[in-house]
């Protein structure tokens, strides 16, 4: 990263947590399986796999998007997750959505998604109404967490912005919102997630959002 500017930090830092959101939003289709074993998406799986404590996730990634043919596969991982997520058939769940995680009875809609709504309206960021999903849906937090990084790359080559401002807001986001629950849902992912490609996701998205609340704090220190 010492060899680009803030600005270009910012914009790679956006386009994965962009990536990532799509990632949880919806079941891969046949292109995205394509793109993840031979196109601009397998280089990022690769660089991925090239940070620390990552590989083992990202392996276990490819090992399911290379054991069958790319339909094959995204009928798989389309059927892995509506089992995971969104509760079809009788198989064990891990709902992406903050207020299960954080509320004392497991239930959707709770005070984790009218502090999400809050924060939508803090930033001036609004749902698209194709959104359906409440608002602590994990795709809808880390798409925050890409437009706060896009709006700090904005202005972060200008001396009379606020940088701090910006980056303070980022980590108390990433700190407040995503990594107060990511943990549990990344384990409750691995425990019952039997392809392995949702459990390799997962492990490998705690992993890089736990080292750029480093990169954020760092760069605040300095």
């Amino acid at each position: 990263m010492a060899d680009c500017s803030l600005s270009q930090i910012s914009v790679n830092r956006a386009a994965l947590y962009h990536w990532f959101s799509m990632a949880f939003f919806a079941p891969p289709t046949v292109s995205d399986i394509v793109d993840m074993c031979d196109g601009k998406a397998q280089h990022l799986l690769q660089a991925l796999a090239a940070t620390q404590d990552t590989g083992l996730g990202v392996a276990a990634m490819f090992e399911v998007l290379t054991t069958d043919t790319p339909a094959m596969v995204a009928s798989t991982l389309g059927t892995a997750y509506g089992r995971l997520f969104l509760g079809v058939g009788a198989y064990e769940v891990a709902p992406p959505y903050r207020s299960v995680y954080s509320s004392a009875g497991g239930l959707l809609c709770q005070q984790a998604t009218a502090e999400m709504e809050r924060v939508l309206r803090q930033h001036r960021l609004r749902l698209q109404d194709k959104v359906k999903e409440p608002s602590d849906h994990l795709s809808i937090q880390l798409e925050v967490m890409a437009q706060l990084a896009l709006r700090f790359a904005e202005v972060a080559e200008d001396p009379a912005s606020n940088l701090i401002h910006l980056q303070q807001e980022q980590a108390d986001f990433l700190a407040g919102q995503l990594l107060c629950w990511l943990p549990a849902f990344a384990q409750r992912v691995i425990e019952v997630d039997d392809q392995g490609f949702y459990a390799g996701l997962a492990s490998v998205l705690l992993r890089v959002l736990e080292q750029d609340l480093a990169y954020l704090d760092e760069t605040l220190q300095e």
